[in-house]
């Protein structure tokens, strides 16, 4: 299928599904045909592509919360801290939705499409 066929099934913009297939590609996971006859086609059976496999292409080395960025406040102890607790929390997170899909199938999924 291509770009546009999926992003109306999916409801979305054709741009969007072109950047996440590039990241998908470049993970390896599916392999993508330019031109008239392009389209897109898994690289690896479903029994083999994990959700954390495609939720680490999707991010590439973003996470899906982050704390703020903005600059601590020096005279204040809570504002200093923050970014050091937040990053803790956010790591755990992380480690916590990879470990969850990792466990997870892409096999397992289709399985459930009636």
């Amino acid at each position: 299928m291509n770009s546009e066929y999926l992003a109306r099934v999916l409801k979305t913009n054709p741009t969007f599904i072109r950047k996440l297939v590039s990241k998908l590609a470049q993970s390896g996971l599916i392999t993508s045909y330019r031109g008239k006859g392009g389209g897109i086609k898994m690289a690896q059976p479903p029994t083999k592509i994990a959700l954390s496999d495609i939720y680490r292409a999707a991010l590439e080395d973003k996470t899906l919360v982050s704390p703020h960025k903005k600059p601590a406040v020096k005279a204040c102890a809570v504002s200093c801290s923050m970014n050091e607790i937040l990053c803790g929390i956010v790591q755990g997170i992380e480690d916590s939705t990879t470990s969850y899909l990792s466990h997870i199938y892409l096999s397992d999924l289709l399985k459930k499409i009636k």
